[in-house]
């Protein structure tokens, strides 16, 4: 008998395979993001109904002090994690870059801080910074050094240094891990001529492993802007944007607003700015990457 069942087109096929993850993403991601575009055009407080505010939080946004200053506050801590974290760890993943004994350990216990949570470390280093009973405190009493003690995070000039050093010392041992993947990859011929021709350690640093590593700095560098902006943790449980909001960052102020003082509208509205501004950075970072020719997708 013949079989007339017409057969399954491979578009059809393909979109078949696709519609559950569809249907998922749709769920979870499409529906929350239009949700949230939705709120963000109202006055909500979570409890009562929805009132629509227009453009009124965006408005709001513009003229918040506070929100503007936490975008000074989270640029010079991107800043300072592009020093203590993916420039630091570039130089470990240098340093380490050997089969010695002993280099396996060192690159294992400098990478331990990364698996700590990051709400545990700051929780950590917050009684390590302690004014009265911390150990950074402590230990300059003890040497005689009691008139350097400081009040680290209580203190406006050196409480965002402190959650900058802090980042460092957590997420440093992950970009090294990346730059040492890297470091394997370059050939050793190439520094093998180098040393023919008269070159020292910095000069092949320049010459060969920062130019073989341009792509993975462009990558370390977009996850160190995009997670700087995303940055909460740290700041929450170190100081929450206190001295007198020194250390405030978007992702501290827009808790505030939306849990703390009940404008989720508002709160949502703030989130919106702050993923619009992240996505522009990003976009305009990957496409003049692509531009200099360093980036391939």
């Amino acid at each position: 008998m013949e079989d007339r069942s017409a057969p399954i087109s491979t578009g059809a096929a393909n979109l078949l395979f696709a519609a559950p993850a569809m249907l998922l993403f749709a769920t979870f991601v499409l529906l929350p993001l239009g949700a949230s575009v939705y709120y963000a055009f109202t006055f909500w407080d979570g409890f009562s109904a929805p009132r629509w505010a227009g453009f009124a939080n965006f408005a709001r946004a513009l003229t918040d002090t506070t929100f503007l200053m936490s975008f000074v506050h989270v640029i010079l801590y991107i800043l300072a994690t592009l020093i203590f974290e993916v420039s630091f760890g570039l130089f470990m993943a240098v340093l380490l870059n050997s089969d010695r004994r002993g280099f396996s350990l060192m690159r294992g216990m400098f990478f331990a801080p990364v698996v700590l949570s990051m709400s545990a470390a700051g929780v950590l280093w917050k009684f390590v910074l302690d004014f009265r009973t911390g150990l950074l405190n402590s230990t300059l009493r003890s040497l005689g050094l009691g008139d350097w003690a400081q009040p680290w995070l209580a203190q406006p000039e050196t409480a965002l240094l402190f959650i900058c050093i802090v980042s460092g010392w957590k997420y440093a041992g992950f970009y090294m891990v990346i730059f040492f993947a890297a470091l394997r990859r370059i050939p050793r011929n190439l520094y093998e001529a180098a040393k023919l021709d008269g070159a020292n350690g910095v000069q092949q640093f320049f010459a060969i492993t920062l130019p073989m590593l341009k792509q993975n700095v462009i990558v370390c560098i977009l996850l160190a802007v995009t997670g700087g902006f995303a940055g909460f943790d740290l700041f929450f449980t170190m100081t929450n944007g206190q001295p007198f909001g020194a250390t405030e960052v978007p992702a501290t102020w827009i808790i505030k607003q939306a849990f703390d003082q009940n404008q989720i509208g508002y709160g949502v509205a703030l989130t919106v700015v702050l993923t619009v501004v992240v996505s522009l950075i990003s976009i305009g970072y990957l496409k003049i990457s692509e531009r200099g020719n360093v980036t391939r997708y």
